[in-house]
């Protein structure tokens, strides 16, 4: 048991050290989508993606960015109509085929909105509906058994970390702040250590 496990956590690490050379100019147009929106920033996946998706949601909105995650299905019963133009959405498919991730992508866009998405298949119907297209395919050997999404959402995790880190900067997003909005918490108790 010990030796499956230490196997699949290599495996899962490898996939993410192993995205990093997949970064390209995609991903500075991203940075620069997400660091001059002046509008909200949406962002949205199915299933283990949208587990993804909440937690760069929260990443973002914890370094400033007007950041929320918007569950898909739900978005086409109502909420995409607070999609306004300055608004940008961040979609997080593996194949880029759901089709409520797709609908939403087209909503945005019709609605004046960008779309960023974070895909395996550059050729897919929401890379079509993208102004910006993260192309992010790990190693499967970091997929559970080659199938089960478990490198690829960290891989994921780890681009939105990489452009949530650039995008704040970008923003002029000071650290300081974080002792103002952690009260709670051993975040602002690192930043004051810092000092």
């Amino acid at each position: 048991m010990l030796k499956q496990a230490k196997e699949m956590i290599r495996a899962e690490g490898e996939a993410i050290v192993g995205i990093a050379d997949q970064l390209d100019q995609s991903f500075v147009e991203a940075a620069r989508l997400v660091s001059e929106c002046n509008g909200r920033i949406l962002i949205t996946g199915a299933g283990t993606s949208g587990t993804i998706a909440r937690r760069m949601a929260h990443l973002f909105a914890t370094c400033g960015m007007p950041a929320f995650y918007m569950n898909a299905a739900d978005a086409l019963h109502g909420p995409s109509a607070a999609i306004a133009p300055g608004d940008l959405l961040i979609a997080l498919s593996k194949a880029g085929k759901s089709a409520e991730i797709n609908q939403f992508a087209e909503v945005a866009r019709q609605r004046g909105g960008k779309v960023i998405s974070v895909t395996w298949e550059p050729e897919s119907e929401l890379a079509s509906l993208s102004d910006v297209v993260l192309v992010i395919r790990p190693d499967s050997k970091g997929e559970g058994e080659g199938v089960l999404p478990f490198g690829s959402t960290l891989a994921n995790g780890a681009v939105g970390d990489a452009l949530c880190l650039v995008a704040k900067r970008l923003r002029g997003f000071d650290l300081a702040e974080l002792t103002q909005t952690h009260p709670s918490g051993a975040t602002a108790e690192l930043v004051r250590d810092s000092k």
